[in-house]
């Protein structure tokens, strides 16, 4: 068997950029910094001019944004929300995500206009408009036929509960129902999970007549999660969920890479004609034996001071394929002298040497 290995590893190439300035040239006035972003403008991202009925929660958030001066996105920025008329109620404060994006449960009062207003510190305000009417949802303690959620009964849970850093994604289910125990549907439910490097997906509207929302869970952050949900902005159920969220497995050591050979098992000092054994095998850079099976390995006589082999003299195979790397070769001399192999192989990287890597091994006697 023939064994061709290609070239060794290419280790990652790190381009790295020196700057030399003189004078004071970096140095930065007190109080500043190169890369500072401030808020720049709020304004209605989606959810304006809904319709929907007094005393529940509109089908979608209010969604504003806060973008920084070249109208990027601004992440960490406190919204605060009030209701300015009709007397319902929503989800008081909330924090922009990496988008510049916040959103607030907005849950209409009196029938008639509704209005919302978002405030960002030193930034014009924004409001939202709603028409509360006067229409009752269907049968089924939905949540516009007035069923009032219940904190005990609700339920919320997560699958998968473990999850990998990055890749891994968990759904989380929320089932809303009253005090007998009814689905309420109509109801919108906002999660929270805890710890850092969590993006949570709220459920994309309110609860069907099954009384179910789903959300989703993925994190750069190992560690536990623990979710809770929200009803209508202020109903919290009872019940939480965890997510573990676990790192992912270290990456597997990188293969061996064939370096040198060494002579396991040297030649000895033996009669002519007398058998003996000689192992060589594979190693890598720190020495240790790569495991190559069907390598092949071969073998040169030399006689001390003679730069040409003498393989007339030897007898039994000088060519043998590895087996996890070592190469065992069973031989003799017939002819007296002081000799040594040399072992060499042509089916290893050819930057190990013109053949391939190959090793002389110690000066051995052959005695008549």
């Amino acid at each position: 068997m023939r064994l061709h290995l290609l070239s060794g590893f290419m280790a990652p190439l790190t381009a790295v950029a020196l700057l030399a300035c003189g004078g004071d040239d970096l140095v930065l006035p007190t109080g500043e910094t190169p890369a500072s972003r401030v808020p720049a403008k709020l304004s209605i991202y989606s959810g304006n001019e809904q319709e929907g009925t007094a005393g529940a929660a509109l089908a979608f958030p209010a969604v504003v944004q806060v973008v920084d001066e070249n109208g990027d996105g601004l992440a960490g920025q406190t919204v605060s929300w009030n209701v300015a008329t009709g007397e319902g109620s929503a989800t008081p404060t909330s924090v922009t995500d990496e988008q510049g994006l916040a959103s607030s449960v907005w849950t209409l009062g009196n029938p008639g206009p509704n209005t919302l207003t978002a405030t960002v510190a030193g930034l014009s305000a924004v409001t939202f408009i709603a028409d509360a009417n006067n229409g009752r949802g269907g049968g089924g303690g939905g949540g516009g036929g007035g069923a009032v959620p219940s904190a005990t009964t609700s339920t919320i849970s997560a699958d998968p509960t473990s999850i990998q850093v990055e890749t891994g994604v968990s759904s989380i289910r929320v089932t809303v129902r009253d005090a007998a125990g009814a689905p309420v549907s109509g109801a919108v439910v906002t999660l929270s999970a805890s710890g850092s490097g969590n993006t949570l997906v709220q459920p994309t509207g309110p609860t069907g007549s099954d009384g179910i929302a789903v959300g989703t869970l993925r994190s750069t952050v190992a560690g536990t999660k623990d979710i809770t949900a929200i009803v209508n902005g202020t109903v919290q159920v009872a019940q939480t969920a965890q997510i573990v969220v676990e790192a992912p497995p270290p990456p597997p050591p990188p293969a061996a890479e064939p370096h040198h050979f060494v002579f396991r098992v040297q030649p000895q000092d033996v009669r002519e004609d007398e058998w003996f054994t000689v192992e060589v095998a594979i190693a890598d850079a720190s020495g240790n034996i790569v495991p190559l099976n069907g390598t092949e390995i071969y073998l040169g006589l030399f006689e001390v001071g003679d730069d040409h082999p003498t393989n007339s003299r030897l007898a039994g195979d000088r060519f043998e394929d590895t087996v996890n790397g070592v190469a065992t070769f069973r031989l003799y001399v017939d002819h007296d002298g002081s000799y040594r192999f040399l072992a060499r192989s042509d089916y290893l990287p050819e930057h190990l040497g013109p053949y391939g890597p190959e090793l002389f091994s110690n000066v051995f006697q052959v005695r008549d």
